[in-house]
């Protein structure tokens, strides 16, 4: 008899310009399933959060996140093993409240990724339940020194991306829990290399994602800043360095990037499904990006879902060093900097022998992101 679990995430969550956003969730589903288990997946909305497709407020049947997650069942076939539910109302789609709780009753695992299903009369109808940090700084943070309700209680196993998490060179706060660190997987059939390459570095980022953080006196910020500190790179290179960038048109930033030679494109165009978000990376030459300043200076080994994706579509990554080197083998395919000089030699040494690094990244894909890999590795975790 298979094992059945349950994956909560947030594809309806963001239903405009982050199927990036999804992919980070998907992974999981998709990968559970690839291993021959029973997948169910679910999240629920607040009705704060139900849009329309001009980011207006909406009915929940009449969302755009509704249609989006229609969408996406549709395209993965998860249709009949998906659910999303109205937090605090009658409303649902794919399967009912009553119904997926029972689901979840006997399942084998409830896998919370970030901790976002909150529903309790499902969450407790479970008989395990793994907590999966996707922010890792951050998430402990903001419960310990702002009291924000991360959902962290009521789950048996605490399982992050911050590889360096509760390790004694990491600041970050553990709130007296073990965390287990694990790789973000990739189910790699999905992101095979193509023939075509193209002639930027790319990345996919929001310009601001939320207000920074303190801790111990060291603030925690976001991954503008960290661009800013080296804005004058695209400079000094010969390859375009290519954002697909979520920011504001009145962001006081956006003419420095410009003037600085980023070359941006647009969330709407290359983020608006999963299949456009992955046509993106696959035609990139490879990802450059610098990581979130709170995951640099918290230095909590943040391994980001998107790179892994780069990686498993057989394209280099140079990418802001978080404390990886002690978890990975770099310089091959996955090349880790702190300061714009390294950024540059990294960059360079890419170019020299860049088909030798698009395989090397692939073969990383394998040997540590892959699917299999990672999900069975948080099953021995989880107990199960």
């Amino acid at each position: 008899m298979s094992l059945r679990v349950v994956v909560a995430g947030g594809v309806a969550r963001s239903p405009i310009r982050a199927a990036g956003y999804a992919w980070a969730f998907l992974q999981y589903v998709l990968g559970f399933r690839q291993l021959g288990y029973e997948v169910l997946y679910v999240e629920h909305l607040d009705d704060q959060h139900c849009v329309d497709a001009a980011w207006q407020p909406a009915p929940f049947a009449e969302s755009a996140n509704v249609a989006v997650f229609k969408a996406v069942c549709d395209r993965f076939k998860l249709n009949g093993a998906a659910a999303l539910l109205q937090s605090a109302g009658d409303g649902w789609c794919g399967m009912s409240r009553a119904d997926v709780r029972a689901w979840a009753a006997a399942s084998d695992l409830f896998v919370n990724l970030s901790g976002r299903f909150h529903l309790r009369d499902i969450l407790d109808a479970a008989p395990r339940r793994a907590y999966v940090d996707l922010d890792p700084g951050f998430t402990q943070i903001w419960q310990a020194g702002y009291g924000a309700d991360m959902n962290l209680p009521g789950h048996d196993v605490y399982l992050t991306v911050g590889m360096n998490v509760g390790a004694p060179d990491c600041p970050v706060p553990t709130l007296g829990l073990d965390w287990h660190g694990i790789f973000p997987p990739v189910v790699r059939q999905r992101w095979s290399p193509l023939a075509e390459i193209g002639d930027a570095y790319t990345t996919v980022a929001d310009w601001r994602g939320y207000a920074p953080i303190e801790w111990n006196g060291q603030w925690y910020k976001q991954k503008a800043d960290e661009f800013l500190s080296i804005i004058e790179l695209p400079q000094h290179v010969d390859k375009p360095l290519e954002i697909c960038l979520a920011i504001d048109p009145s962001e006081p930033d956006l003419p420095r990037l410009l003037a600085n030679g980023w070359r941006l494109s647009d969330p709407n165009v290359h983020a608006a499904t999963p299949d456009s978000y992955r046509n993106y990376v696959r035609r990139s030459r490879g990802e450059f990006s610098v990581a979130k300043h709170g995951y640099v200076v918290g230095r909590t080994g943040w391994m980001s879902d998107r790179t892994v994706c780069y990686l498993a579509a057989g394209r280099p990554a140079i990418v802001q060093d978080t404390g990886l080197w002690q978890h990975l083998e770099l310089g091959d395919g996955l090349l880790v900097f702190d300061y714009i000089d390294r950024a540059e030699r990294a960059l360079r040494e890419v170019e020299r022998n860049y088909r030798h690094h698009c395989r090397a990244a692939a073969e990383l894909a394998e040997r540590y992101f892959d699917s299999d890999r990672v999900l069975s590795e948080l099953l021995d975790i989880a107990g199960v």
